[in-house]
């Protein structure tokens, strides 16, 4: 059946029915129940870009092979269904105007039945909507790009409902305030997490303003959920209804955290830039580089060329005018050097309106051009005319120093703070008869020193760079025949406020003959020693053996002489016996003989031996330890230690007539006190009584005889047993000394 057969289905309104659907803009088709088309109009036609002839009376498949398993299972759903079917923006491509485009229809079949509802056709509508689909996906893609682009921009989108509040934003907003990504939140949840003071006087104003210009726009802080401060950027459009009431409000909102941040730390380094500017007095200008031409003066530049900023301008050259005459060139030279280094540098004098005389400093750095504008030096102005002065000070002070240190016999030498030395006076070549550069060149002064005392030399200057405390030694120097001399170094710190070393001075003193006379003293006392031992021995020989033999005499008299020539000769060989210590205590050959013992043992026997010669005085002895305290060392020398002390706290105190002695045990160490209650001493005494010679005085200096090398020998043995020894003294009030011995277990170990 072809347009006969639809004819005579529709016989009263053919003519109409056929035009309509002949010249509808969408296409249709009729298929009957064969598959076979029998009606097509010229939209569908072209649609499938096919003619009449080519389509009327052939089967479906016949013209579109390649549909048949799609359209064959299409028909039968809709004949078992009687529903229509539709399948919306399919794609199809077709060749039109020369090229292969993707073309988008909507196909609807439905199927036609007869009176008897037996199915006769199946009508196919296909309306092209590729112009609705393009359009679609333009928007999708439109808004993918704006999300996409807001997103990675850190901008969050929002839209409020401003009669109700509602509002809709996008994912990236929830993240600003501290929520997971694509979490709602309500318009008063957002006001809740602004900080209460941007709150009322920024955002709050804000919004105010905006119902009324239509224009939202602030900056504010916030703290988000989990408790951190970040700054956003809000900007906003209100819309109004017919009636121009403001009806909805469209924005942006950016985090802003890093750019505030920046921005805040930036106002802070110009703040400080400004304070350091000022506290070290320093003007700042900008230069045409090419022109030297200068603009953008501070009021400190203005100052030190001597005008008042607050009434004066001045021009771009006036720099130029005050330069002093002779330092022209100079000044260009550092112009020139710039091009090459970057870097403006110079000093200069300047000449004031007045006549005046100022030295300044200029330091810039050329930067290079930016945007299309010219390259410019960016520097700053310094008075430094009060340095210059002191730097004349101190250059006139250093000749006369070193007119001084040159014209004394004695070496002077001075050394920076890690120790290297950098200046030796004249009297130093004049001994050595060196050239002054041979001592600069590393350790070249060591050159000079005798290679016996080198090392230790070495040694002791270290630790006093280390320790910052002053260094001594008694060495060598070879002189310009080659033959040493003994010498006295000694070099001071200077330290600075902080306690710093800004360098070392030193000198060297000529100590040979009083060295040669210490030898001869020594080889005397030694001598007198050896001579004095044999008679002193001899007389006490013959005491003791006098009071063997008539000391039960009823001669009270000769008993008592006895008695006194022994104390006497007791007294003199112990004398005799420190200065032969003496003696071996400075050629480093005084003998110890260490062994284990017990100190309780030492200290009682000490004590009751002094008590036998000495009975003007009550000495308590008290051990505050619960058992026995041994040591390892000389029990001679530690006998001498403790006797030394005794009889000095009986000597030293004549009014007094107790003596304490205590022994306990500190940490590692055995400490021994001896206190009296004699005549003290104040705090220059203290500071000298281990020295040798020295003795303390008394209001009668007569009353305490002796050679003052008592506490010298002490000191020394507890030195060689690595122990120690203090004194606590209040002048007429008494003296306690306290002396440490390393305990048995730590000296062996």
């Amino acid at each position: 059946m072809h347009e006969n057969g639809l004819l005579s289905l529709f016989q009263n309104k053919e003519n109409v029915l056929e035009n309509v659907l002949q010249k509808t803009p969408f296409g249709f088709s009729l298929i009957n129940e064969d598959y076979v088309f029998e009606f097509a109009n010229e939209a569908w036609l072209k649609i499938v870009q096919k003619e009449k002839h080519d389509v009327l009376g052939r089967r479906i498949f016949d013209i579109f092979p390649e549909t048949e398993e799609y359209l064959l299972s299409i028909f039968d759903n809709v004949k078992n269904t009687k529903e229509p079917f539709y399948a919306p923006e399919q794609n199809i491509k077709l060749q039109r105007e020369g090229l292969l485009q993707d073309v988008f229809f909507n196909f609807v079949y439905q199927p036609i039945y007869s009176e008897t509802g037996e199915l006769q056709y199946f009508a196919s509508v296909v309306i092209e909507v590729t112009d609705l689909v393009t359009t679609r996906n333009k928007i999708k893609n439109d808004e993918e790009r704006l999300r996409l682009a807001t997103e990675s921009s850190h901008t969050a989108t929002w839209d409020l409902n401003l009669k109700t509040l509602d509002i809709i934003h996008s994912p990236y907003l929830s993240k600003i305030f501290g929520y997971i990504k694509g979490e709602q939140i309500s318009h008063e949840k957002m006001r809740q997490h602004l900080s209460d003071d941007d709150r009322i006087n920024i955002v709050e104003k804000a919004f105010d303003e905006a119902l009324k210009t239509g224009v939202y726009q602030y900056e504010a802080r916030l703290i988000d959920k989990s408790g951190n401060e970040k700054w956003i950027s809000t900007n906003g459009k209100v819309f109004f209804d017919y009636e121009g009431e403001p009806s909805r409000m469209v924005g942006v909102m950016q985090d802003i955290t890093q750019r505030k941040t920046s921005e805040i730390l930036l106002q802070q380094s110009h703040h400080q830039l400004n304070t350091a500017m000022d506290a070290s007095k320093l003007g700042r200008f900008d230069m045409d580089f090419e022109t030297q031409k200068k603009y953008n003066f501070s009021h400190r530049f203005l100052e030190i060329l001597g005008y008042d900023f607050r009434t004066e301008t001045i021009c771009s050259e006036v720099f130029e005018k005050h330069i002093h005459k002779n330092f022209v060139k100079q000044r260009l030279d550092a112009l020139e050097e710039a091009k090459e280094t970057g870097d403006l540098f110079y000093q200069t004098k300047v000449v004031l309106r007045d006549g005046t005389e100022k030295w300044i400093e200029i330091y810039g750095r050329l930067l290079e051009p930016i945007d299309g504008r010219k390259a410019y030096v960016s520097g700053t102005i310094r008075d430094i005319t009060e340095n210059k002065n002191y730097e004349k000070n101190i250059k006139d002070s250093e000749k006369k120093y070193r007119f001084l240190a040159d014209a004394i016999p004695q070496i002077v030498w001075i050394g920076e703070k890690d120790g290297q030395l950098t200046y030796f006076n004249k009297a130093t070549m004049d001994y050595s008869g060196k050239d002054y550069n041979e001592f600069l060149e590393g350790d070249g002064w060591l050159k000079i020193v005798h290679p016996d005392e080198q090392q230790e030399n070495r040694r002791l200057w270290a630790k006093s760079i280390r320790s910052k405390k002053p260094f001594f030694f008694e060495h060598r120097f070879r002189n310009k025949d080659g033959h040493y001399r003994w010498f006295l170094s000694r070099a001071f710190p200077e330290l600075d406020e902080s306690g710093e070393i800004k360098k070392w001075v030193g000198t060297s003193t000529d100590i040979d003959d009083m060295k040669r006379q210490e030898k001869q003293k020594n080889d005397f006392i030694k001598m007198a020693n050896h001579e004095l031992k044999t008679p002193v021995t001899t007389i006490k020989g013959y005491v003791q053996l006098l009071k063997k033999m008539r000391g039960d005499s009823d001669d009270k008299f000769l008993v008592n002489s006895l008695n006194t020539i022994e104390n006497q000769v007791n007294k003199l060989n112990i004398l005799i016996g420190d200065l032969l210590d003496i003696s071996r205590m400075e050629t480093g050959n005084l003998p110890l003989n260490k062994k284990k013992f017990s100190l309780v043992g030492l200290v009682t026997e000490t004590i009751e031996d002094i008590k036998a010669s000495e009975q003007s005085h009550q000495i308590n002895f008290e051990l505050k330890h619960p058992s026995d305290i041994e040591v390892y060392a000389d029990k001679d020398r530690i006998t001498q230690v403790l006797n030394n002390l005794l009889t000095n706290a009986i000597k030293y105190s004549p009014s007094s007539k107790v003596v304490n002695v205590e022994l306990s045990v500190d940490e590692d160490y055995a400490v021994v006190s001896v206190e009296d209650f004699g005549i003290g001493m104040d705090k220059e005494e203290l500071n000298k009584i281990f020295e040798r010679f020295y003795r303390v005085s008394g209001d009668d200096e007569e009353t305490f005889p002796g050679f003052g090398i008592g506490l010298f020998i002490v000191k020394d043995i507890l030195e060689r047993h690595d122990g120690k020894i203090r004194v606590e003294s209040i002048k007429d009030e008494g003296s306690k000394f306290c002396f440490f011995l390393p305990l048995e277990k730590k000296l062996i170990n």
